[in-house]
């Protein structure tokens, strides 16, 4: 995969500026290579553990805002810390992760790094800490209105019995409200879905 190398002072830049003097002593402290990689779709962000003696690799996608830039650096800068201390033996997003992910965030919240409706956002995040934060709407869309970008529209936003084009491209009908997916029909091939309340929509 193509990345951009830069220099520590043009990686740190990417940071928000209250952020960097938090955030350089993590690169000195655990020594890991860092890559910023062309957008993709999947991931906002990747880790690599050592192999064969090699240095962790870390690596951010080049799109990102400044907050969410940061909150996805910590995210993966928490499953080295966790590597590091439990190996194997831990799970790649289980409790382990979760702790050393609000850790590393802790001393940003002291520092009042976020402003106060993000910092709002990031504690709801953090009661239950899921894998990503990419499928939580709130957050998303609070990143989004203070870094410039669009709104996320998912299932659950719009309303039933209306058509709605996922991000796939394949369409449906919004049917029935389950516990977490919605019962939906595909006018294409004539059958029922179950398609998850976080389904990102795409907008006309």
């Amino acid at each position: 995969m193509s990345y951009k190398p830069e220099t520590l002072d043009g990686v740190l830049s990417r940071f928000p500026e209250q952020a960097r003097l938090l955030t350089q002593p993590l690169f000195d402290e655990h020594r890991f290579l860092f890559r910023i990689t062309a957008p993709r779709k999947t991931r906002l962000g990747s880790f690599k553990g050592v192999r064969f003696g090699a240095r962790p690799v870390i690596q951010i996608n080049s799109d990102l805002g400044q907050y969410t830039f940061l909150l996805v650096f910590l995210h993966e800068l928490a499953h080295l810390v966790v590597t590091k201390k439990f190996g194997r033996k831990a799970k790649p997003h289980g409790a382990e992760w979760k702790n050393a992910y609000r850790n590393l965030v802790q001393p940003f919240f002291n520092e009042q790094v976020f402003p106060p409706v993000l910092t709002a956002e990031l504690h709801r995040y953090f009661i239950k800490t899921p894998a990503t934060f990419q499928h939580d709407t709130r957050l998303i869309n609070t990143l989004s209105s203070l870094e410039g970008g669009s709104q996320m529209v998912t299932v659950n936003d719009i309303p039933l019995n209306s058509t709605f084009t996922l991000m796939s491209g394949r369409q449906f009908v919004k049917l029935e409200k389950l516990r977490t997916r919605y019962k939906c029909f595909c006018p294409k091939t004539k059958k029922y879905y179950l398609v998850p309340k976080s389904a990102q929509v795409m907008q006309a």
